[in-house]
């Protein structure tokens, strides 16, 4: 379910109506604002049986990796030469475009310098400066802010069934971000501990435990709300310029 999304629906719903919507587009935000959850209802909202994507093609890094590579441009551009049948659009989702190699990018460049017809293609990234300048200028921009607090209060309560005191907490503890708010209920977070040796297996392992000591840092009695604004400042730097494990673990020491 979307939250808080109005403005970016009305955007698409006024190109869908216009006869405008084909082409590329980036969804840019922090993380967990809803970008890939948004792309991902746009495409089965263009099915003609929206419980399965026959003409949607999500592309994500790597696990083992964290990278796009070219063997995967490739796949896309052999997916976008078919042409659609259970709906207007082949469309592409590439979660976390920043991820994508240099070459990757500079492949991606020449599909989108000449799309089919018949193609939306939806990079979504953390930062509009995080891909190859050539490449973001190709694309239609639609930020994604973080959702206003009552917003995700009143979801809380009238979706998530939370008491109204356990809402409020989680709503400002989330910091405007569906995604984490919804990570936060799905997960056991009292059990996330950092390995001994701080190697993690894979970049989400490492991002659980980044937000698991920054929620400590927030519920802790002697809180300091300079220094929770200073280590997600710092953590979502590191995710905007697409750093490796190792680099964004010496980046963030400051709450390990």
């Amino acid at each position: 379910m979307l939250i808080g999304r109005e403005k970016e629906k009305a955007i698409i719903t006024k190109m869908r109506e216009s006869g405008t919507l084909g082409g590329s587009y980036l969804f840019f935000g922090e993380p967990m604002t809803g970008k890939f959850a948004f792309a991902l209802e746009l495409a089965n909202s263009l099915e003609k049986n929206p419980s399965v994507l026959s003409d949607a093609f999500i592309i994500s890094p790597d696990p083992e990796r964290n990278t796009i590579g070219i063997d995967e441009i490739r796949e896309i551009k052999n997916f976008l030469a078919v042409v659609p049948v259970a709906s207007d659009y082949r469309t592409v989702i590439v979660r976390d475009a920043e991820n994508m190699t240099r070459e990757a990018q500079n492949a991606f460049l020449k599909i989108t310098e000449e799309p089919p017809i018949h193609s939306l293609i939806i990079l979504t990234v953390n930062s509009s400066e995080s891909i190859l300048p050539t490449l973001a200028s190709r694309l239609r921009k639609i930020y994604f802010p973080r959702v206003q607090m009552e917003i995700m209060r009143s979801w809380l309560i009238e979706e998530c069934k939370l008491p109204e005191k356990e809402a409020e907490s989680l709503a400002r503890i989330s910091l405007g971000r569906p995604g984490l708010a919804k990570a936060i209920l799905s997960e056991d977070w009292q059990k996330i501990k950092a390995p001994k040796d701080l190697k993690f297996e894979t970049e989400a392992e490492y991002d659980k435990f980044i937000l698991k000591s920054l929620l400590d840092l927030y519920n802790s009695e002697e809180k300091s709300y300079q220094n929770l604004k200073e280590s997600l400042h710092r953590y979502y730097l590191s995710k905007q310029f697409n750093l490796n494990k190792k680099l964004q673990l010496k980046s963030t020491p400051w709450i390990l």
